[in-house]
C-alpha cells in the first residue's frame, strides 16, 4: 500500500499542475467563478473544493503517467501524443465538449491547449527550466508566465453571447491568481518530491481506471453517436504510435529527467512572481479595455497542435517501416 500512496501523491501533484493550466491559467469560466465564490463566501471550503476537483484530474493524469512510463516516452513529440490522450479524457469523459464540434473539437482544446499548454508547457517545460536554469533564468520564466496569464485572461471579453462571463475585476483576478498559484505550488512540490523514474501501477488500479473510463465514456458519448465513436480509432492509433516510438530515439526518458534531478529549493520561492506580475499587468488591460485577439490565437494554436500531432503520429510508423 505504501507504493500505491506514493504513486497517488505523484499523480495528485501532476494532476494539480495540469488542472492549474487547464482551468485557472486558461481562465475557464465555471471553475474560476466557483473558486472566487468559495474564497469570498466560504473560504474554509476552498481547500476541500479544490481537492475534490483535483481528484477528477487524477483520473485523467493516471493513464497519462502510465503511458509515459510503460512506453518509455523519451521525445517531446511522443509526450504530445500522451498529452492528447490526457486532453481527450479531460474533455470527453465527464463532459461532452470533445463531441460537440467534431472534428474541430478533437483538436481544440484537447490537443491545442491541453497537450500544448497543460502538458508541454506547464507540466514539462516549466519543470525542466526549474531543474536546469539558474535563479535568473527561472525568474524570467515565471515573469513571462505572469505576462501571458494577464493577457490571456482577457480572451472572453469580445463575446456577444448573453451567457458570456463578465469581465473579471482586477481585485477578483488578484484573488484568482494568488489562490490558484498557491495550489500550483503545492502540485509542483508533490510531483517533484514523489515522482519516480517509473510509474508502475498494479492490475487492480488498471482495472478500476479502465472500468471508470468505459462506463463514463459510454454515458457521455452516447448522445453524440455515431460521430463520437470516431475518437476510439484515433485514440487506438495514438497509443500504437506511442508504442512504436518507444525505441525511436535513445536518450533519457521523460520521467527520468524529472525524477533524477530535483529543483533547487530556492526556485520555489520565485513562483510567486507569476501571480504578482499577472496582477500588476491585468488592471492595465482592464482599464484600457484591451483584450487578446482570441480567434487569431486559437487559430494559431489549432494549426500548431494539429500539424504537430500529425507529425508526431506518423514519424514512429515511418521509422518502424525503415527498420
Amino acid at each position: 500500500m505504501r507504493g500505491f500512496f506514493h504513486r497517488l501523491a505523484a499523480a495528485y501533484g501532476s494532476a494539480i499542475i495540469l488542472m492549474f493550466f487547464s482551468e485557472y491559467f486558461f481562465v475557464n469560466e465555471e471553475p474560476v467563478l466557483g473558486l472566487l465564490n468559495n474564497v469570498k463566501n466560504t473560504p474554509f471550503l476552498t481547500i476541500s473544493s479544490f481537492a475534490s476537483f483535483a481528484s477528477f484530474y487524477v483520473l485523467f493524469t493516471y493513464p497519462f503517467l502510465l503511458l509515459l512510463s510503460y512506453f518509455k516516452v523519451r521525445t517531446i513529440s511522443s509526450l504530445l501524443l500522451a498529452g492528447a490522450i490526457f486532453g481527450w479524457s479531460t474533455e470527453g469523459l465527464f463532459i461532452p465538449i470533445l463531441y460537440e464540434s467534431i472534428p474541430i473539437s478533437f483538436v481544440f482544446p484537447s490537443i491545442s491547449w491541453h497537450a500544448l499548454i497543460d502538458v508541454l508547457l506547464g507540466w514539462y517545460l516549466v519543470r525542466m527550466v526549474m531543474r536546469n536554469f539558474g535563479m535568473f533564468g527561472n525568474a524570467i520564466s515565471f515573469v513571462a508566465l505572469g505576462v501571458v496569464w494577464a493577457m490571456w485572461a482577457t480572451w472572453f471579453w469580445g463575446g456577444t453571447d448573453a451567457n458570456d462571463m463578465s469581465r473579471i475585476l482586477p481585485d477578483d483576478f488578484m484573488l484568482l491568481a494568488v489562490v490558484s498559484s498557491s495550489f500550483w505550488l503545492l502540485g509542483l512540490l508533490l510531483a517533484d518530491w514523489f515522482t519516480d523514474m517509473k510509474f508502475q501501477v498494479s492490475k487492480w488500479e488498471v482495472w478500476i481506471i479502465g472500468v471508470i473510463y468505459i462506463l463514463f465514456f459510454l454515458y457521455t458519448a452516447f448522445p453524440y453517436l455515431p460521430y463520437s465513436a470516431l475518437i476510439i480509432p484515433i485514440i487506438m492509433l495514438t497509443i500504437f504510435s506511442i508504442y512504436l516510438g518507444r525505441n525511436h530515439k535513445q536518450g533519457v526518458k521523460i520521467l527520468e529527467r524529472l525524477a533524477k534531478k530535483k529543483p533547487d529549493w530556492r526556485v520555489y520561492f520565485l513562483l510567486p512572481l507569476t501571480p504578482i506580475v499577472a496582477t500588476i499587468i491585468y488592471p492595465w488591460f482592464y482599464a484600457n479595455n484591451i483584450s487578446v485577439p482570441t480567434e487569431d490565437v486559437v487559430a494559431v494554436l489549432l494549426f500548431v497542435g494539429f500539424v504537430w500531432f500529425i507529425f508526431a503520429l506518423i514519424v514512429p510508423f515511418i521509422s518502424y517501416i525503415k527498420r
